[in-house]
Parts: structure tokens; sequence; C-alpha cells
């Protein structure tokens, strides 16, 4: 008798939100604990397995023994989706937005002060501490190596990218640059708040 297996629906929406981060897939049941997500929702290219919360990418092996065609087959591991204890926010100048993950905190940050301040991502896109910037109009221009870009760089706006691979106190450290940036003040113009978990 197959497995049923159950997860709860904020669960279920932080395991799609990592796994769709650009709101382009579409899903499909694969199994009793399984969803198949794809651009094409008959050439799926992940699997959300809701026995152990992980998202995997299907590889040639388990796109053959599932019956699914070749194309279906990737490269990328597998992940869990971030722990969460909390909720993430972002208030900025009196209005709070709630977030589902760092990386979309980080997002709306950097929207919320360029829509207050035009200017303020090419202010941001000059400024690289190490080996990547935050904002870049190129995402080759995010990080030093080009598999990076490719891998975490997301459109922000219009002419604009951004990446998303920042820990926690960076994510406070480049929406705290853009505060300043834009002539806030952080702290009380412009905050966030996250998970405890973020930070241990």
């Amino acid at each position: 008798m197959a497995q049923v297996s159950f997860i709860t629906a904020t669960k279920l929406i932080e395991l799609l939100g990592c796994a769709n981060e650009r709101g382009d897939l579409s899903v499909s049941v694969l199994s009793s604990n399984q969803l198949a997500l794809g651009i094409d929702p008959l050439k799926p290219t992940s699997v959300i397995d809701l026995s152990n919360e992980t998202v995997r990418a299907i590889d040639l092996e388990e796109a053959k023994k599932d019956g699914l065609p070749p194309e279906a087959g990737a490269s990328l591991g597998s992940f869990r989706a971030p722990r969460q204890t909390g909720s993430y926010t972002l208030k900025f100048k009196g209005v709070t937005k709630d977030c589902w993950s760092l990386r979309n905190l980080l997002e709306e940050g950097l929207k919320s002060l360029e829509a207050y301040q035009p200017g303020v991502l090419d202010k941001l896109s000059a400024i690289k501490p190490r080996t990547k910037r935050i904002v870049a109009r190129d995402p080759l221009h995010l990080f030093d190596q080009a598999a990076l870009a490719h891998k975490y760089a997301q459109p922000l706006i219009d002419g604009w990218w951004f990446g998303t691979n920042n820990s926690a106190e960076e994510t406070q450290t480049w929406l705290r640059r853009g505060a300043e940036l834009a002539g806030l003040r952080w702290g009380s113009d412009v905050s966030t708040s996250m998970p405890v978990d973020r930070f241990l």
C-alpha cells in the first residue's frame, strides 16, 4: 500500500516559494507524497517530497524510473526549505509588509528604497565588498564567478537584478546601506524583523 504523506499548508507554501522563486512553474501531482514542478507541466524539473519536506531536482535516472521524459533531468542537488520560527517583516515609513522568506524581505526592501528615492539602486550597484554586489543591471556583474550569477541572480525591477545568496546579516547590512543612501534612518524610517534562528 502506498504511503500517504501530509504537510501543513504553511510548510507547503514555503517549499513552493523556495522551488519557484521566479513564479513561472506549474505544479502537478507525481505520487501520493510528491509534487512535480516545471515550466512545462509535462516536463517537470524538480520534485517536492512531502514525506521529508525537501525539494530536489529530477535526475535522468529518476526521470526514466518514473516514466518521465529525459528532458526532466536536471543537475541541481536537493535542498530543504529554510527553517523558520517566525515571520519576516519590513517596516518602511510606517507601512509594514509581511515577507515569506529572507530573499523576499531583501527584494521588497530594495524595491521600496528605489520607489522612495530613485537612484538608490545605482548607488548600491557601485558598492562591491569582496566578491559580489547586491544589485546590477547585468546579472553577470553581481558576482565574480558567472556560475554564481546563473544560480543566484533574480530579476528585481525592469533593468535590475539582485543576488539572492545572502545571510540574514548580509540582508540587514544591504538594506541599512540602502536606507542611508536614500536619506532614511535605519531603525525608525526603515527596519526589519526576522526569525531568531536566522542568527543562531
